[in-house]
């Protein structure tokens, strides 16, 4: 299984525990990464072989230890760019989360729409040309 969705599903576990009752499905227990001695590197040793330590990080993340802190991971661009989408998924899962929460339990205030924009928000709406864009593209 992924392991970026291995986070989305501790997220939603926290987030919504019937999820999981819903639909069937039992949660994974998650922990700290886990990692070999082989991937861990002094940060002396990564200032010198930085281009070694980028090779291996291909296979499997590279962690900067400084003075026996790790402090530093160094990954596959790939899998920056995985661990990225999920972060942003998980980002709309929380605002959807929030809203949906706010409104089924409220409270139940109803703001004017008026009162939610600044003066200029406000006057940029009402400058616009409402025939601007035609009905057939609106709702194709």
């Amino acid at each position: 299984m992924n392991k970026n969705l291995d986070y989305i599903l501790k997220y939603t576990l926290k987030y919504n525990p019937d999820y999981f009752l819903e639909a069937k499905m039992s949660p994974l227990v998650l922990e700290k990464p886990v990692f070999t001695k082989d991937q861990v590197v002094s940060a002396t040793e990564a200032s010198k072989s930085l281009s070694a330590i980028r090779k291996r990080a291909k296979r499997a993340p590279q962690f900067i230890a400084d003075h026996n802190d790790i402090d530093t991971v160094i990954i596959d661009y790939a899998a920056y760019e995985e661990m990225y989408g999920a972060l942003q998924y998980l980002r709309e899962l929380e605002i959807n989360r929030i809203a949906a929460d706010r409104v089924k339990h409220g409270p139940h205030e109803f703001v004017p729409f008026e009162d939610a924009l600044t003066a200029e928000e406000l006057a940029e709406l009402e400058s616009m040309d409402p025939d601007a864009i035609p009905d057939e593209d609106l709702f194709e």
